[in-house]
């Protein structure tokens, strides 16, 4: 609002020149008014460049956030590529060809997988036999090192042992880490190897997915419970050495 008074005084003292003068005056006039247009150039250039930057700030926030949604739904199966050291023997076979790895020599086995945590997540381990049920059936879970409650129920091919992980914020590794009461070697056999249950797949499923409403799982979760009778190291197995 200042400007006004100033541009009219200037004018006045234009008009009152004659001459060179008034040359001079009027040369001196379009000087400042480039010097003015290309300022305002600059600052339309640098504001233009800004939005063009939020914007692409933007896009790469929104990119990022979608890279980073963890999947509703992991399986890892017998046949991946488990490790020694997470307590997994090498890949062996059924007579019938179905593919699984003895769990020891250690009681305790783990995985690390990315699934998404914002709702609960049911966990379930298939397991095709065990050297003794009775004396390993206690499974315990640790989740990220917090102890959560198991449930062991017997199935078609062996049994399984089913949990929900509490929900969770953030995008870290979720570490389970299962422990059976006790490795065992099988009796009678030449095997002297220390096994723990017959690891066949696992799955970790968020509740709230469209898979878990299809499966229709329950988060309602009891203690271990005693189950029926489970055979028992009775596998014919062909070993499969990586």
């Amino acid at each position: 609002m200042d400007e006004m008074p100033d541009t009219d005084a200037r004018l006045q003292k234009l008009l009152e020149k004659r001459g060179q003068e008034l040359v001079r005056g009027l040369i001196e006039e379009f000087r400042a008014l480039n010097r003015e247009i290309a300022l305002l150039k600059s600052e339309l250039s640098a504001l233009s460049d800004y939005h063009a930057a939020r914007d692409r700030l933007l896009m790469i926030e929104a990119a990022a956030a979608k890279i980073v949604r963890l999947p509703s739904v992991v399986t890892i199966e017998a046949d991946q590529n488990l490790r020694f050291q997470d307590g997994f023997y090498a890949l062996e076979h059924t007579a019938d060809g179905t593919p699984f790895r003895w769990t020891g020599p250690s009681p305790q086995f783990s995985f690390d997988v990315f699934v998404d945590r914002r709702d609960p997540v049911q966990v379930k381990l298939d397991a095709l036999t065990c050297i003794d049920f009775e004396s390993q059936k206690n499974i315990s879970l640790f989740a990220d090192g917090q102890s959560v409650p198991v449930r062991v129920e017997p199935a078609d091919y062996g049994f399984e042992a089913i949990a929900i992980l509490p929900p969770r914020v953030g995008s870290e590794v979720t570490n389970l880490v299962f422990m059976l009461p006790a490795s065992l070697v099988p009796p009678g056999s030449d095997d002297t190897r220390s096994l723990g249950l017959a690891f066949w797949r696992f799955s970790a499923t968020a509740l709230g997915s469209e898979a878990a409403r299809t499966e229709s799982v329950s988060p309602d979760m009891v203690s271990v419970a005693g189950v029926g009778e489970v055979k028992e190291f009775g596998l014919s197995k062909s070993a499969a050495a990586e």
